[in-house]
């Protein structure tokens, strides 16, 4: 008889803090959007690419709400995709991990000229955050998070 590969409790409680980061996190959008729409400008000034910092400027700011509720979408989505099982949450985490390089490339809009600071702020948190999420890609996810919780706190585990 072989072994059957399960995920460990690691990674499945590292799979529920990002799937509850977007599950949570487009809270913090529906806030800004309503209470300081303008509060999203200065992502587009901390870009690595200028081109980027004008089609923020040009396109994105006079669609904030439009954006906005598309990234609330996404946020939600993302994270009842690694909350799932199966193929499922390796799609979820591919998107987790191209928006996150995403977000290396805008910046998380400090406008610092010490080049450290704007690496520490704008950088490092989404480096960190792919750090965390690369080993997911190598989990097997038979079970949703739900399923897995339920799993911690059962007696027999299952």
């Amino acid at each position: 008889m072989t072994a059957k590969n399960t995920t460990s409790t690691g990674k499945n409680a590292l799979r529920l803090f990002i799937a509850l980061w977007f599950l949570l996190g487009w809270m913090s959008h529906v806030y800004l959007v309503i209470t300081n729409p303008e509060g999203y400008r200065g992502f587009g000034n901390t870009a690595l690419i200028p081109a980027y910092t004008t089609f923020w400027n040009a396109f994105v700011m006079p669609n904030i709400i439009v954006f906005a509720i598309l990234l609330i979408f996404f946020e939600i989505t993302v994270g009842c995709l690694i909350s799932s099982s199966g193929k499922w949450v390796k799609i979820g985490l591919v998107f987790s991990l191209l928006f996150s390089l995403f977000l290396i490339q805008m910046g998380l809009s400090d406008t610092s000229a010490n080049v450290w600071r704007n690496f520490a702020i704008n950088r490092l948190p989404n480096i960190i955050f792919i750090a965390l999420l690369v080993p997911l890609f190598w989990g097997d996810y038979e079970q949703s998070l739900p399923k897995v919780i339920k799993g911690w706190f059962s007696k027999n585990g299952k």
